[in-house]
């Protein structure tokens, strides 16, 4: 009799997992996602990025010419996140132009930031390509233009000032968020 009971409540058990089991889930779809980063202006640049004030990456881009810096594994587009050797995520970017001229940018608590860190911002992103919720391969474009470069300030005063507390980014974040 005892038997019985137990035999009952284990297939009592193993019919409430099957059920549960087949029910349909959401799951999040991943993108993968490569950044194409191109140099519109007249001078060489080299594009740096830095990690809690440690520079891990840089790639010279050529005037006119264009870089891939890589290519994100995730459930929307994460610009400066890179898996090799180690996963590290990049927090600020300097744009070193060739005539000692730079122009920095940080990444917001939200994950966004100016510019660069704004996916919404590059070339060729539309809202509905990531409102699709399957997954996708996709390339975004991200032109450096002369505007930029126009922006841009003596190298040495933007190491002073990456240095000095996070002024750009208080700066920058002031202005984008105007």
């Amino acid at each position: 009799m005892q038997q019985k009971k137990i035999w009952t409540l284990f297939l009592i058990f193993g019919i409430s997992v099957l059920f549960n089991s087949c029910s349909t889930r959401d799951i999040d779809t991943i993108k993968n996602v490569t950044y194409v980063y191109k140099n519109g202006t007249a001078y060489d640049l080299v594009l740096e990025v830095y990690d809690n004030g440690e520079k891990f990456k840089s790639f010279s881009i050529s005037p006119n010419k264009e870089v891939e810096t890589g290519t994100t594994r995730a459930e929307g587009p994460v610009p400066f996140l890179f898996y090799e050797p180690t996963m590290k995520y990049g927090d600020s970017v300097v744009i070193r132009f060739s005539n000692n001229r730079c122009l920095s940018y940080k990444r917001l608590s939200n994950g966004f930031g100016p510019k660069i860190f704004d996916y919404r911002e590059y070339d060729n992103y539309t809202p509905r390509l990531f409102d699709q919720n399957k997954p996708i391969t996709y390339t975004l474009y991200y032109t450096i233009t002369v505007d930029d470069y126009n922006e841009s300030v003596d190298c040495e005063k933007t190491q002073r000032n990456l240095l000095s507390c996070g002024l750009i980014a208080r700066q920058q974040a002031f202005f984008y968020n105007r």
